[in-house]
């Protein structure tokens, strides 16, 4: 039964809170939405930020044209939202999350068949997966109403190189579908560990080294290289390093205001002497470190990461012997990006805010995380060159706008 229209705004604030609460959306990523009529619904407004949002906010759509009420914009994949409304009487609570393991398991193009049973009840025998398009465009609409349509009985959707759409009967089944998704998901990804590897038990470490071990490029390194983190102030920034040790250095000159500036100090500043940018962070996660252990470039095969990262992320070493040409090469490799590997050593991801650093450290981890686990599907799919330009793009003309205002 739909709820009520003030309800169903109080529910879709509570759902976004949850959401972020359990980690199955970060972010404004992702949006929820909730049925007050046969023919309308309310849903999360386009861009605005879920632990502040209030139910003033959330946008009344009308399910047959997606036309909306206030001036308020609402998501921009309001109409999966409505074609899912429209093909399921019975539902009222949908959920579109960039939730990990399910969107790790979605680029793979497979759907998962025959669900295991302790995860049936909820999500049935079969977890569809739909085509890829770009995000908020009417092709991804229609693709993932085609899976809608050729899946009538499924509530749980994977959508290629995005993430899922999870419907329920109420907000709490919808939320239990998107739950148990991500449950299952992550059994799939360890699953398929254990077969390919031969390995009995499954642990992060020894899949990372498997990983490696198949690209002929050894075992996670036993130490990497502190390369700091900084924050610019005009022609002087302020380089964290070696357990929280600071110093002062002067872009100008390169030369330490308060001390000696270690080594990692010059790749700071040719990244600024290069880049229009105010902080740099040292990102060391493990699947980071495993993907940059490679020394390849990387292509995106997530949506979010070819928009926020670049539309593609270039590895190079870091060598002490030889720092100013590496510092330059580095730098270099950066320009019209946000982030860069650093063979052996993670990535540094530049950005102008605490939101951009917080944004490029999630989908570097999930990127490289998800570059690891397809590996070893051996089912690679990359997100289409021409669509990473596009979304890149886009994002950067967004972005500029925000930071003007």
């Amino acid at each position: 039964m739909a709820y009520e229209i003030e309800e169903a705004k109080r529910l879709v604030v509570e759902a976004g809170k949850k959401l972020l609460e359990t980690g199955l959306i970060a972010r404004t990523w992702g949006n929820v939405s909730a049925r007050i009529s046969e023919t309308q619904f309310v849903i999360t407004p386009s861009g605005r930020a879920y632990d502040t949002l209030t139910p003033d906010e959330v946008v009344v759509v009308n399910i047959d044209d997606c036309s909306h009420e206030g001036d308020i914009k609402p998501s921009s994949e309001k109409g999966i939202h409505a074609d899912s409304y429209k093909h399921h009487p019975l539902v009222n609570f949908v959920i579109h999350t960039h939730q990990k393991a399910a969107t790790i398991v979605s680029i793979t193009g497979m759907e998962i068949r025959n669900v295991y049973n302790e995860f049936k009840p909820v999500l049935g025998d079969v977890v569809p997966v739909a085509e890829y398009a770009m995000s908020t465009t009417t092709p991804l609409r229609k693709k993932v109403e085609k899976c809608i349509m050729m899946n009538p009985s499924c509530r749980a959707f994977m959508l290629m190189h995005h993430g899922t759409l999870c419907m329920g009967n109420s907000y709490e089944e919808a939320f239990e579908v998107a739950e148990t998704l991500e449950k299952c998901c992550e059994k799939v990804i360890k699953d398929n560990y254990l077969r390919h590897s031969w390995n009995s038990e499954y642990s992060e470490d020894a899949k990372r080294n498997y990983f490696l071990n198949k690209n002929s490029a050894g075992k996670m390194p036993e130490a990497i290289c502190d390369l700091g983190s900084s924050v610019r102030n005009g022609h002087i920034f302020t380089l964290t390093y070696d357990g929280g040790k600071k110093v002062d250095v002067d872009i100008e000159t390169g030369l330490a205001v308060n001390g000696v500036a270690p080594k990692c100090a010059k790749l700071h500043r040719e990244i600024y002497k290069e880049e229009e940018c105010t902080m740099i962070n040292h990102l060391t996660n493990p699947y980071v470190v495993a993907v940059s252990c490679l020394g390849e470039k990387m292509y995106p095969m997530i949506d979010d990461f070819a928009q926020i990262v670049g539309v593609d992320v270039r590895n190079c070493p870091w060598i002490d012997g030889d720092t100013d040409a590496c510092a330059e090469e580095i730098a270099e490799a950066i320009m019209n990006r946000n982030a860069v590997l650093i063979e052996g050593n993670g990535a540094l991801v530049t950005g102008n805010s605490e939101g951009d650093m917080q944004a490029l450290e999630l989908i570097m981890e999930k990127g490289c995380e998800a570059a690891v686990d397809v590996d070893i599907f051996n089912r690679p799919h990359y997100v289409p060159k021409a669509e990473c330009f596009l979304m890149r793009t886009v994002y950067l003309a967004k972005y500029s706008k925000q930071i003007n205002k």
